[in-house]
């Protein structure tokens, strides 16, 4: 696997993320043609996480202030939220479908 450092970018993305957690370092992966976040302070697989666009710019950084560890409890809040939702539409649909075989 090819990873190529990025150390200056457009919009200064290496840099903001040093910011928001210094281990930070920001890889381009030539096989996979991706966007790489890795943190050198992990222990055996640096990868923190994978760029989900194809350039590097603002919504990097939003990316990985979103999804820092401090913000678990609010990440899971929200897939137990949409889950319900999606539970209640099932249950609804389900209801709606049974009730029109009795018909």
């Amino acid at each position: 696997m090819e990873l190529v450092k990025i150390t200056n970018d457009l919009f200064d993305v290496a840099w903001r993320l040093k910011a928001i957690r210094e281990s930070y370092v920001v890889y381009y992966n030539v096989q996979l043609h991706r966007y790489e976040v890795h943190d050198s302070a992990q222990y055996g697989n640096t990868l923190a996480f994978v760029v989900p666009y194809g350039n590097l710019d603002c919504r990097t950084v939003d990316y990985a202030l979103k999804t820092r560890v401090q913000n678990a409890n609010e990440i899971f809040d929200g897939i137990e939220r949409a889950n319900a939702r999606q539970d209640k539409l099932n249950c609804d649909a389900a209801v709606c479908q049974a009730a029109q075989q009795f018909m």
